[in-house]
């Protein structure tokens, strides 16, 4: 029996599990919230609530980025799970932006989601945006392509303690408790701690690809009627993969990682129209490669003739970044006006950075560059404006000036974005968008730059949009048109990062529908493909199939993704289909045991490697099947 026979047969005897005649009985209708995301004047977004979040039994917010759309999630050269845009494979990249509440945790150094944040675990979320385009300045005033917004439970709506434990046949394990309750004083609050250890490795040439990890997860969110603090750390300890090593034998190295940060969002007036949010994070990052014989290649900040001389390599490097916006909304007529400025300042230190030739020579590196500071001013303003019922307009527009010290240029840098909303009918609505935005380079992309090129600029991007929504009691669907232009388009080569010397032309098509047979039952579907002219290194191609629901004491869920094949270079790499199966058993209402098993198919997506500076590429499986049982206590 094929996969493709045994997916029929579990689907069959999910959807099967409840007879067809009392499903129908269950349908209600309710076209107040039929168009509930179609009027949404922050862009094209997908919600995931806490009961998808429950009933999928995600584990990491990963699981989610493994099937979003428009995107591939690959690991790394140093075993960190990456996403990227289709068609394309990026070790680190910068167009996602991923908050926690108000906060954006993306690495200050790198401009990506941090490693040990995009393995957050889901039993602290509370549900989560994800906007494909722009967003509302509403939200803060950063750039990007993808916006992903993680909302933590509330202390007042948990108020008690929970207790969650995983173990994975692979020798995974997690453990976390979370504690909620209102002092005295009317402050409510919410603690959570997890300790995760993950047991990785991938097999290339007789060689093992080793990718351990140990981290850990604080967080406290502290609120009382209009202001919330939040705190959070996370750090993480682990091998680093395939690191630098010219062979496919690393030896021996780690990768040392710690991220910590504190928010205050307050509100101001009867109305909270003033809001301030303050913020001040540190990322800190120690990186050593030992003792691996044929050398490393730590392009461009080595020159070509270290490269077989160099046994060791230590990165020391410490980012802190403070962010202060005040804004005020004003509403009039049919207008919905926002005011705001932030101000954001980010300082590099390096130390400890040096290299070890095969002589026991130190050679001290320093700085790659003499960029060591950014600070952005901003200025934003946002309108909506009501026309009628049936149509909106949004006008966004951000002033930047950016200061940087080092030999690296000034420069002022302006974003715009302007949509339409359009609900004709009941049931059905159309949204555009138009927006120009830029990617500033990072201090990661100045520090491994391509050292024979020209100052790096900023990448700039104009898209265009178009989706439309069909919506009714029971059913959604959706269509979405996306057209992207990219120029200076920031891209590492085997020499560094440079900006691509030619325009980027993308166009993208998207689906999704979802069915609910009932209140406790749905089927969602979702399909893109993209197009690009470039040349294609990953998956341009994919989608997701999912059935979620509940009977009784149980919940069940399945899930299939899908990525097509691709080739690059010399290396082909197939279509992957990661089926996932998973059911729940609530003994009580306070305690559950789940068992879920991930990519029961071994057929994950897969991630380009190059041996060394000039040898061949080849493709590593992403993750691998496991089997998974949970337990979750709640008193």
């Amino acid at each position: 029996m094929n996969k493709y026979t045994i997916l029929i047969v579990l689907f069959a005897n999910l959807l099967l599990a409840q007879d067809i005649d009392s499903l129908l009985q269950e349908f209600e209708s309710n076209t107040n919230k039929s168009l509930k995301t179609v009027d949404d004047r922050l862009g094209h977004v997908s919600i995931y609530s806490q009961k998808d979040l429950q009933l999928m039994q995600y584990t990491t917010i990963n699981d989610i980025f493994k099937e979003l759309s428009f995107s591939n999630l690959n690991k790394n050269k140093f075993g960190n799970l990456n996403l990227s845009l289709p068609g394309t494979k990026e070790d680190v990249s910068g167009f996602y932006r991923i908050f926690i509440n108000d906060h954006e945790i993306s690495s200050s150094y790198t401009q990506a989601p941090s490693g040990s944040w995009m393995e957050l675990p889901i039993d602290l979320v509370d549900y989560i945006e994800v906007y494909k385009g722009n967003s509302s300045f509403s939200f803060g005033s950063q750039s990007g392509i993808f916006f992903i917004r993680i909302y933590t439970k509330n202390p007042l709506k948990e108020n008690g303690t929970q207790i969650t434990a995983t173990l994975a046949s692979r020798g995974t394990n997690s453990q976390s408790v979370s504690n909620s309750g209102t002092l005295e004083n009317g402050w409510s609050y919410l603690a959570y701690f997890n300790n995760t250890k993950t047991k990785d490795s991938q097999s290339y040439k007789s060689n093992e690809f080793q990718n351990d990890s140990h981290q850990r997860y604080f967080y406290l969110s502290v609120q009382k009627d209009n202001t919330n603090i939040n705190i959070g750390y996370t750090d993480s300890k682990k091998d680093n993969y395939r690191g630098y090593a010219l062979d496919t034998n690393p030896d021996q190295g780690e990768i040392d990682t710690k991220d910590y940060f504190i928010d205050l969002t307050t509100y101001f007036l009867d109305d909270k129209s003033i809001k301030l949010n303050l913020s001040y994070d540190v990322n800190e990052l120690k990186y050593e490669e030992q003792k691996n014989q044929p050398g490393l290649a730590v392009i461009p900040v080595l020159p070509f003739s270290s490269l077989g001389n160099t046994k060791e390599y230590y990165q020391n490097n410490r980012v802190t970044k403070l962010n202060a916006l005040l804004s005020k909304t004003i509403a009039y007529n049919n207008n919905n006006l926002l005011i705001g400025v932030n101000f954001q300042n980010k300082k590099y230190q390096k130390a400890d950075t040096a290299t070890v030739d095969f002589a026991n020579t130190t050679t001290n590196l320093r700085g790659f560059s003499d960029f060591d500071e950014e600070q952005i001013s901003s200025l934003i303003i946002q309108d909506d404006i009501k026309l009628n019922d049936e149509l909106l307009f949004v006008f966004n527009v951000k002033f930047d000036k950016h200061k940087r010290e080092g030999t690296l240029d000034d420069f002022d840098d302006n974003q715009y974005r302007a949509g339409a909303i359009y609900t004709p009918f009941e049931h059905f609505g159309i949204k555009t968008f138009y927006t120009e935005t830029s990617l500033t380079p990072s201090f990661y992309n100045i520090d491994f730059a391509d050292r024979s090129a020209s100052k790096m600029q900023n990448s700039e991007y104009k898209y265009y949009t178009l989706e439309g929504v069909y919506a009714d009691a029971n059913s959604k669907f959706s269509l979405l048109y996306n057209n992207t232009k990219i120029k200076n388009f920031i891209y590492f080569t085997p020499v560094g990062f440079i900006n691509v010397d030619h325009i980027i032309h993308s166009e993208s098509l998207m689906l999704e529908y979802t069915y609910e047979l009932s209140k406790n039952n749905k089927i969602q579907l979702n399909y893109f493909r993209e197009r690009h002219d470039d040349v294609v290194s990953n998956s341009n191609e994919g989608g997701n199939l999912k059935f979620m629901g509940e009977y009784d004491s149980f919940e069940y869920f399945t899930s299939l993704i899908y990525r097509n094949s691709y080739k690059y270079s010399d290396v082909s790499v197939a279509e992957n289909y990661n089926f996932n199966l998973g059911i729940t058993y609530n003994i009580s209402k306070n305690l559950s045991l789940s068992l879920k098993g991930e990519n029961l198919f071994d057929d994950s997506t897969e991630s380009l490697y190059k041996e060394g500076f000039a040898g061949p590429y080849f493709s590593l499986k992403d993750y691998q099947r496991e089997i998974t049982f949970s337990m979750k206590w709640v008193f």
